[in-house]
């Protein structure tokens, strides 16, 4: 598990932690020993790990007894009867591992996760090209150069086997990966329409039609095992993943940059180290960034963590009265389902705090949500509320002005997701700009465990929380102002175009 948030009393009183954790996909090449080779009877494991995740999520996801959401349990039941039909036919550890990603993924909630926890992976094939998504269509991105063979680079797909190129998608690409309505799913797993990792639940295309310059072709594919390396060169360059460290640096033109490629907050995680040294080199530059002529908040990459980072990074960029004045509660109040295991979770976070000499406030709050949770436990309920008070002060003399001279704009990329989310709202609610591309999603389902399955070879992530009244709807990305449509792993690119976006406001 990743760690919850510190509530900062009062000002922050239903902000609250929001957790990412990165499912594991399939890798390109199946090492000799992996034990996803082992002769073992793969229809019996994965009944056996489809009924576990159904009985985790009925015991602890706090979905399962929500008034609100009276077709959950009905997704929790139909799929494991998917899955246990699929057991009949599964034969090697592929059919397991996709079973179990389908069942995940049809919960359409990014916290209801899986990750493999043994080494290896799939074999994949490819027919020698890849396609990304380009708005809603997909389009050749890369290709093998020596086989004349493939369509050629921008190549919009028609159908595959007279199976429109959009259905085709949901059936490849989204069933497996789930929440297939959000443009982030297609920018992150586009590339999978034409790769396969031994998934038995899906077949090779046999022919394709793509436009090219108006033009209809039709071209039949020749599927063939990848070179990982090279395939994942590949993929890597489609991605347009930045790799920044925790930085703040200044500018050519006095604009500052503050990089935050996570929010993770394990005391004894990089990311702990990194932030709390940013936030600290930020308290101690605070006129100079209050002075600015613009301040980017680059979150490419974000994932998540805890939303503490943001809140603490508010407090210095606009300071209490400015955010006291200007923003709205966006949620009402957090529901702990207080199950066994949850509670458990929670004791062993908060001694990994203590014993990683983390903050008071943190482990006062684990204390309490502990406490409340193992009370509301006792007493029968379906939940713990942690709702504090929103304190009403009056506002007295005249309205407080903005501290900062130059705009505050937070960079988004499809992987901001969970705490991420969380920072884009409070920012975004006490003036900051969004500017980049459209952020990820999340259920009112947060704070994720992690749950070890029978098999030993995959660990499933399950929210304990529910929001209530959250200003940002349910699977609802964040949209930037100002959309960019280059290369987002280009960070001087990025910079010369925020630039240029100021110079205009």
């Amino acid at each position: 598990m990743e760690t919850p948030r510190m509530k900062t009393p009062l000002l922050f009183a239903a902000s609250a932690l929001a957790l990412a954790m990165t499912s594991a996909s399939a890798s390109a090449q199946t090492p000799p020993a992996s034990p996803l080779t082992e002769a073992r009877d793969w229809s019996a494991v994965l009944k056996q790990d489809a009924q576990a995740l159904h009985d985790v999520i009925l015991d602890s996801h706090p979905g399962t007894v929500d008034p609100l959401n009276p077709a959950f349990r009905g997704r929790v039941e139909a799929g494991l009867v998917e899955a246990n039909r699929r057991a009949a036919l599964t034969t090697d550890a592929s059919g397991w591992w996709w079973a179990m990603r389908a069942y995940v993924a049809a919960f359409d909630d990014g916290h209801v996760q899986i990750s493999m926890q043994v080494p290896g992976g799939f074999p994949i094939r490819w027919p020698g090209f890849l396609t990304v998504f380009k708005d809603a269509d997909q389009v050749v991105a890369d290709r093998d150069a020596s086989d004349a063979s493939t369509p050629s680079l921008g190549a919009r797909l028609i159908d595959c086997d007279d199976v429109p190129a959009a259905q085709l998608a949901q059936a490849r690409i989204g069933e497996f990966r789930g929440r297939w309505f959000l443009q982030s799913q297609h920018d992150q797993f586009g590339d999978w329409m034409f790769l396969n990792a031994s998934n038995p639940w899906q077949t090779e295309m046999r022919q394709c039609r793509f436009d090219i310059g108006g033009q209809t072709r039709t071209y039949g594919l020749n599927w063939r095992l990848a070179d990982a390396d090279d395939l994942n060169a590949r993929r890597l360059k489609l991605a347009q993943r930045a790799h920044n460290g925790f930085n703040i640096t200044r500018q050519d033109d006095g604009g500052y940059w503050l990089s935050m490629p996570s929010f993770n907050a394990s005391p004894d995680s990089e990311a702990y180290a990194g932030l709390t040294a940013l936030l600290a080199e930020a308290a101690n530059r605070e006129a100079d960034l209050h002075a600015a002529p613009y301040v980017v908040l680059d979150l490419r990459g974000n994932g998540g963590g805890s939303s503490h980072w943001s809140q603490m990074l508010a407090l210095t960029l606009w300071g209490e009265p400015w955010i006291r004045a200007n923003l709205e509660q966006t949620v009402e109040a957090v529901e702990w389902r207080p199950s066994k295991d949850n509670i458990a979770s929670l004791e062993a976070f908060r001694e990994e705090i203590r014993q990683g000499g983390g903050s008071a406030d943190m482990i006062q709050w684990a204390e309490k949500a502990i406490t409340g949770m193992t009370q509301a436990r006792a007493a029968g309920l379906a939940y713990w509320r942690d709702g504090d008070p929103v304190e009403e002060v009056e506002q007295t003399g005249a309205a407080p002005s903005n501290p900062n001279k130059g705009r505050i704009y937070v960079l988004t990329d499809s992987a901001c997701a969970s705490a991420c989310l969380d920072a884009v709202d409070l920012w975004k609610a006490v003036g900051a700009v969004q500017v980049g591309r459209e952020t990820s999603a999340d259920t009112v389902y947060m704070e994720v465990r992690n749950a070890a399955l029978p098999s030993g070879l995959a660990e499933i992530g399950v929210p304990m929380k529910v929001y209530r009244g959250r200003a940002r709807g349910n699977n609802e990305p964040q949209l930037p102002s100002h959309l960019f449509n280059g290369d987002m792993s280009d960070t001087a690119a990025l910079a010369a175009w925020i630039r240029e976006l100021n110079s205009r406001s």
